[in-house]
């Protein structure tokens, strides 16, 4: 209860700031001695010296080879660094090198709190990072099943096909029950063919997965 009121408070706070930040370091996408340390801080978790870096100018919206300091305190689980990050100004949308967003992050690391809270920033749902990865994808294929269920109550999408395989597919060949009949529920296309002609049926038969097998077949799977 105390840990549900906290986040909503931060994250009230952070909607009543987002739009009022002018900090002079919001827009320096630049890589520096000062950025270096602000993500050594977001690993950590170092909020005194996250405060001083950011106070002194060190860019919040920055992508260097180690990514963004939004995003490597998702990856983390840092969220109070989050919160503070984005309520001085850090893009929740701001993709690293390899195109994953904070929101991916999150939904990779399985945090309900980070997760909802890079939403609440206006972080984009649907967006696409490396090898056509999303929030939804990065979830399911990690198994954080509440996490999926937030995003696709957000409008996330279970139509995808990272690397030519529906997800789908890659949640039931992970032998995955719960996380496919959750899929199958919000639309999941049982009937999608990879360019070799595997669907997700398939995949069940192969690995053996009876139960996804009978699920897939009552939800209307070809045989």
């Amino acid at each position: 209860m105390v840990r549900a009121a906290v986040c909503l408070l931060l994250v009230s706070f952070l909607a009543a700031c987002a739009g009022t930040s002018n900090n002079a370091n919001v827009d320096k996408v630049r890589s520096d001695a000062s950025a270096t340390s602000l993500i050594d801080a977001s690993v950590t978790g170092h909020m005194d010296r996250i405060r001083t870096l950011v106070e002194n100018g060190a860019p919040l919206n920055v992508v260097t080879d180690r990514s963004t300091p939004l995003i490597v305190a998702a990856v983390h689980g840092h969220d109070r660094v989050a919160w503070y990050l984005l309520s001085e100004g850090a893009d929740p949308n701001l993709a690293d090198r390899a195109g994953r967003t904070p929101l991916i992050a999150a939904s990779a690391q399985g945090s309900q709190r980070l997760v909802k809270l890079m939403l609440s920033a206006g972080a984009t749902v649907n967006t696409s990072g490396a090898n056509g990865q999303t929030p939804v994808s990065a979830a399911a294929e990690a198994g954080n099943l509440s996490v999926v269920k937030t995003l696709l109550a957000a409008g996330g999408n279970v139509n995808i096909a990272p690397g030519g395989e529906s997800l789908l597919m890659r949640v039931v060949r992970n032998g995955d029950l719960l996380m496919t009949e959750v899929l199958i529920g919000a639309g999941a296309d049982t009937g999608f063919r990879t360019e070799e002609g595997r669907t997700a049926l398939t995949l069940a038969r192969q690995n053996r997965h009876r139960d996804i097998e009978m699920l897939l077949v009552q939800a209307g799977a070809e045989r």
